[in-house]
């Protein structure tokens, strides 16, 4: 997919006179310590301002970058058909070549992510697409992809009274310390057979970098012991995948799909693009359908 979008920095307010708004899509910029950081913003066609619309925010993944996610998850047209105005930003490239981006989700990614503050950088993002659309300041919600599911978790985090819910896909962490201000849904989904990383932790063929990976299950019972919700899961078998519910007014839920690898699922291989599966949920879908059941109380 080619992405042909007006870039809108530093002259924002004159690409809103001259109606950029009415576009779908388009590049806003913010200043974050000194550093101009950029993202991709889409928006319904016809936008009612008598309404709030919800916000999405979504994270490529580790040496990825925000349109090549963009397509892979196919986040800008799924969110239009469930009504989201969506944001997709460019983490800190990894050297000299800009395509290959990284978050700084924890202490793991902060020396290859330039120490980026990738948190206010986020909440930069928010006030600045608040300023141009109206979105309901109580449906804000974060996920993304591996390095950008991480860095969900660690918005979620820090960000909480903000981020209503957060549907990380293919990556995880632990608190390092922290604690969220308040109770945040979390919706996780990931493979049996990650080799990029492994469900149960540690490092995979296809791991990048040397730091072994949290196992999700720690992730998740981190998660229910914030959000008060039950440690032991129902187990909901589907065709294909498995959902592991912990109910509760802030629910954490893992959804498992059986047989799949680094990737999003309903979407193409981060890295095994060949590999295709029959039985597999539509992740994005299923993502937007739990962030409908959970605004900011």
């Amino acid at each position: 997919m080619s992405l042909r979008l007006p870039l809108c920095l530093s002259v924002m307010g004159a690409c809103l006179l001259a109606g950029a708004v009415a576009a779908q899509e388009t590049i806003v910029a913010v200043s974050v310590g000194g550093v101009q950081r950029t993202a991709y913003v889409h928006a319904p066609a016809k936008i009612d301002r008598a309404r709030e619309y919800p916000l999405l925010i979504g994270y490529h993944g580790g040496a990825g970058s925000a349109q090549g996610y963009i397509e892979q998850s196919q986040l800008f047209a799924k969110g239009e058909r469930a009504g989201f105005i969506v944001v997709c930003p460019e983490g800190t490239a990894l050297g000299p070549m800009a395509k290959h981006r990284v978050w700084n989700s924890g202490s793991e990614y902060a020396a290859s992510s330039h120490n980026a503050d990738d948190v206010a950088f986020t909440a930069e993002l928010i006030d600045k697409v608040s300023a141009l659309y109206p979105v309901d300041p109580k449906r804000i919600y974060a996920t993304g992809f591996s390095n950008g599911g991480q860095m969900a978790y660690r918005v979620a985090l820090e960000l909480s009274e903000r981020i209503a819910a957060i549907a990380p896909m293919s990556g995880g962490r632990l608190s390092q310390g922290r604690r969220p201000s308040r109770a945040v849904p979390v919706l996780h989904i990931h493979g049996t057979v990650d080799s990029v990383y492994p469900l149960s932790g540690g490092l995979g063929p296809y791991s990048i970098g040397r730091t072994p990976h949290v196992p999700i299950d720690q992730v998740i019972l981190e998660w229910c012991r914030f959000n008060g919700a039950p440690l032991t899961p129902q187990i909901l078998a589907h065709d294909g995948w498995q959902t592991q519910l912990h109910d509760g007014a802030a629910p954490v839920t893992l959804l498992l799909v059986h047989g799949m690898g680094h990737q999003i699922a309903g979407g193409g291989d981060d890295r095994l693009p060949q590999q295709r599966l029959v039985a597999q949920p539509d992740a994005v879908a299923m993502a937007l359908a739990f962030f409908g059941a959970h605004p900011l109380p």
